[in-house]
Protein backbone atom coordinates (compact mmCIF):
# COMPACT_ATOMS: atom_id res chain seq x y z
CA UNK A 1 0.00 0.00 0.00
CA UNK A 2 1.33 3.42 -0.95
CA UNK A 3 0.31 6.30 1.30
CA UNK A 4 0.64 9.82 -0.09
CA UNK A 5 0.80 12.28 2.81
CA UNK A 6 -0.88 14.90 0.61
CA UNK A 7 -3.99 12.67 0.65
CA UNK A 8 -4.05 12.25 4.44
CA UNK A 9 -6.22 14.83 6.24
CA UNK A 10 -4.62 17.33 8.62
CA UNK A 11 -5.40 17.19 12.33
CA UNK A 12 -4.71 20.55 14.00
CA UNK A 13 -4.08 21.02 17.71
CA UNK A 14 -3.50 24.21 19.64
CA UNK A 15 -2.04 22.40 22.66
CA UNK A 16 0.66 21.68 21.79
CA UNK A 17 0.66 23.85 18.65
CA UNK A 18 0.93 21.29 15.86
CA UNK A 19 -0.40 19.86 12.63
CA UNK A 20 -0.35 16.09 12.12
CA UNK A 21 -1.31 13.42 9.61
CA UNK A 22 -2.13 9.92 10.88
CA UNK A 23 -0.48 8.13 7.93
CA UNK A 24 -0.55 4.55 9.25
CA UNK A 25 -3.08 3.95 11.99
CA UNK A 26 -4.90 1.27 13.93
CA UNK A 27 -8.35 2.18 12.56
CA UNK A 28 -7.42 1.74 8.89
CA UNK A 29 -4.21 -0.31 8.69
CA UNK A 30 -2.93 -2.44 11.58
CA UNK A 31 -2.84 -2.65 15.38
CA UNK A 32 0.90 -3.47 15.27
CA UNK A 33 2.41 -0.10 14.24
CA UNK A 34 1.37 3.49 13.65
CA UNK A 35 3.18 6.29 11.84
CA UNK A 36 2.19 9.94 12.18
CA UNK A 37 3.75 12.95 10.43
CA UNK A 38 3.87 16.04 12.68
CA UNK A 39 4.89 19.70 12.40
CA UNK A 40 5.28 21.37 15.80
CA UNK A 41 6.37 24.81 16.98
CA UNK A 42 6.77 25.07 20.72
CA UNK A 43 6.47 22.85 23.78
CA UNK A 44 5.21 19.26 23.68
CA UNK A 45 3.57 18.40 27.00
CA UNK A 46 5.38 16.01 29.32
CA UNK A 47 3.76 12.62 28.93
CA UNK A 48 4.24 8.89 28.78
CA UNK A 49 2.56 5.92 27.21
CA UNK A 50 2.38 2.52 28.82
CA UNK A 51 0.92 1.00 25.66
CA UNK A 52 3.81 1.17 23.18
CA UNK A 53 7.41 1.97 22.50
CA UNK A 54 7.83 5.18 20.51
CA UNK A 55 10.40 6.35 17.94
CA UNK A 56 10.71 9.92 16.69
CA UNK A 57 12.51 10.51 13.36
CA UNK A 58 13.40 14.18 12.88
CA UNK A 59 12.81 15.25 9.26
CA UNK A 60 13.71 18.94 9.64
CA UNK A 61 14.21 21.56 12.34
CA UNK A 62 15.58 21.26 15.86
CA UNK A 63 14.35 20.43 19.35
CA UNK A 64 15.49 19.57 22.85
CA UNK A 65 14.19 16.27 24.22
CA UNK A 66 14.04 15.53 27.93
CA UNK A 67 13.62 11.84 28.81
CA UNK A 68 13.33 10.87 32.46
CA UNK A 69 16.68 9.66 33.76
CA UNK A 70 18.69 11.33 30.97
CA UNK A 71 20.18 14.77 30.42
CA UNK A 72 18.32 17.03 27.94
CA UNK A 73 19.59 16.46 24.40
CA UNK A 74 19.43 18.46 21.18
CA UNK A 75 18.13 16.72 18.05
CA UNK A 76 18.14 17.78 14.40
CA UNK A 77 17.26 16.42 10.97
CA UNK A 78 18.24 12.79 10.58
CA UNK A 79 18.25 12.00 14.31
CA UNK A 80 16.13 9.33 15.99
CA UNK A 81 14.79 9.37 19.54
CA UNK A 82 13.74 6.04 21.10
CA UNK A 83 11.33 6.24 24.04
CA UNK A 84 10.51 2.95 25.78
CA UNK A 85 6.95 2.56 27.04
CA UNK A 86 6.48 4.00 30.52
CA UNK A 87 9.22 6.63 30.11
CA UNK A 88 8.13 10.23 30.83
CA UNK A 89 9.36 12.73 28.24
CA UNK A 90 8.83 16.23 26.86
CA UNK A 91 10.40 18.35 24.16
CA UNK A 92 10.61 21.93 22.89
CA UNK A 93 11.40 23.12 19.39
CA UNK A 94 10.31 23.69 15.84
CA UNK A 95 10.49 20.62 13.64
CA UNK A 96 8.81 18.19 11.30
CA UNK A 97 9.03 14.58 12.43
CA UNK A 98 7.59 11.10 12.11
CA UNK A 99 6.48 9.38 15.29
CA UNK A 100 6.14 5.60 15.16
CA UNK A 101 4.40 3.53 17.84
CA UNK A 102 4.57 -0.20 18.28
CA UNK A 103 1.98 -1.45 18.96
CA UNK A 104 -0.12 1.10 17.11
CA UNK A 105 -1.24 4.26 18.94
CA UNK A 106 -4.81 4.22 20.26
CA UNK A 107 -6.68 7.21 21.67
CA UNK A 108 -6.25 7.27 25.43
CA UNK A 109 -2.77 5.66 25.38
CA UNK A 110 -0.97 8.88 26.35
CA UNK A 111 -0.89 10.06 29.96
CA UNK A 112 -0.21 13.81 30.35
CA UNK A 113 2.07 14.64 33.27
CA UNK A 114 1.98 18.47 33.15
Amino acid sequence: MIIHLADVPDVVSERPPLVMKRAVNRDVHTPRISVTWVRIAGHHTKMLTRASDRVYYIISGRATFELEGESPAEVAAGDLVFIPSGTPYAFDGEMDYLVMNGPSFAMGDDIELE
